[in-house]
């Protein structure tokens, strides 16, 4: 998977963690934007929800993306999901999170 460096423009190798010619952390970049994704309510249960909001997470920390919006609605689900969103904070996976004001059925979790 190629990638290019924000910062200076080269294109990279997805493996690398610097950039060779600016030495900027590839890992840390982002161009400031939010994806969104829905969870629960497509008939997931807890265990198929926190698995694809896993595999969210993975595949957005390995793009450009700052933020990832995560559609939890208000029962079960959003429950668990906070709890796995403590642990992956805690293991430095993302940098925070916090229910929306206007939504408490969304998590807007910070990546980068």
């Amino acid at each position: 998977m190629q990638q290019i460096c924000l910062e200076c423009g080269m294109s990279i190798s997805g493996t690398m963690r610097n950039c060779p010619k600016c030495d900027n952390a590839l890992n840390l970049q982002h161009d400031g934007s939010t994806i969104t994704v829905d969870i629960a309510h497509h008939g997931e249960r807890v265990s198929e929800a926190l698995r694809k909001m896993q595999s969210e997470i993975d595949l957005a920390r390995k793009g450009v993306v700052m933020s990832i919006r995560l559609v939890v609605g208000s029962g079960l689900i959003r429950d668990e999901v906070l709890l796995a969103l403590r642990d992956l904070q805690f293991r430095g996976e993302v940098k925070d999170f916090d229910t929306e004001s206007s939504n408490r059925g969304s998590v807007l979790v910070r990546l980068k």
